[in-house]
């Protein structure tokens, strides 16, 4: 198993580039096709950060190839010229990346969907990311969106939870973790049972990984009060690490959105990426 077609939607620069720049390093790595999915969101749209008066709007549409969604898109062609991997370029409206279906339509045949986490277009981002996660079925790396930084992507955290979410997160990576010259993987407070861990917990999944020629080595963790993102931010800062890979979304989104969840508190405060699979 491979990487033989990876996405990166964007929405703007700066803030993109950070997905742009890890689907480049990724790409090149693999050898593979890079995809930059540019999401046009115009002044009118209602996925637009901030509402703008009628007459800003008409001006907007009566500017044509001036307008700021095409000042936005040129921009975003001008960088991917500069790249140092060749990107195919295709545009997408964001009505109909996020309310028509084209965002999982475009995910359905991508291997790895690359993007950044970031306040500016918050609510498109979000409503894009969840159809990729729930109605295509496939990874998404989301990548903090300040500071760019270059990655060699050699070391990662699994956040092991013996959860099905869990597990399709692992098989997703698994192209990177085989590369990687450190894979650990990491329990919080983990208790040995039948139905879940078992008699250690990780050591099974360790031992799978290896059977796939992946380098791994088994953390079980202590919490010692604190809450489970904590201890995997803290685990992925003492190996550098690239990305953290778990499963996204273990409760219902309703239960997530009223009490929180792992998920959701690391794209919070992650300092590195989250390889994510539902």
């Amino acid at each position: 198993m491979t990487y033989k077609d990876i996405i990166a939607p964007v929405f703007g620069l700066p803030e993109d580039e950070s997905a742009l720049t890890a689907a480049g390093e990724i790409a090149t790595l693999f050898e593979t096709r890079a995809v930059a999915l540019i999401v046009a969101v115009h002044l009118a749209s209602s996925y637009a950060d901030a509402p703008s008066t009628l007459s800003d709007v008409l001006k907007d549409i009566a500017a044509g190839a001036q307008s700021a969604a095409a000042l936005e898109r040129k921009e975003i062609v001008t960088w991917l010229q500069n790249a140092s991997h060749e990107f195919e370029v295709r545009d997408v409206q964001v009505e109909g990346a996020v309310d028509q279906g084209e965002a999982e339509a475009q995910a359905r045949v991508a291997d790895l969907v690359i993007m950044t986490h970031a306040p500016e277009h918050a609510r498109a981002r979000r409503s894009f990311v969840n159809r990729v996660l729930f109605k295509a079925g496939r990874p998404v790396l989301m990548v903090p969106g300040a500071p760019v930084q270059h990655r060699q992507w050699r070391r990662f955290v699994v956040g092991w939870n013996a959860k099905a979410e869990a597990m399709r997160s692992v098989q997703a990576a698994l192209p990177l973790l085989r590369k990687a010259e450190q894979v650990i993987v990491a329990t919080v407070d983990a208790k040995p049972g039948l139905g879940g861990h078992g008699p250690a917990p990780g050591h099974e999944l360790a031992q799978h990984l290896a059977r796939h020629g992946v380098s791994v080595e088994v953390r079980n963790l202590d919490s010692m009060g604190r809450d489970t993102e904590v201890a995997l931010i803290a685990e992925g800062r003492a190996i550098g690490a690239d990305a953290l890979v778990l499963g996204a979304y273990g409760h219902s989104r309703a239960q997530e959105f009223m009490f929180g969840g792992v998920t959701r508190a690391l794209l919070n405060s992650a300092p590195m990426p989250l390889f994510l699979c539902h």
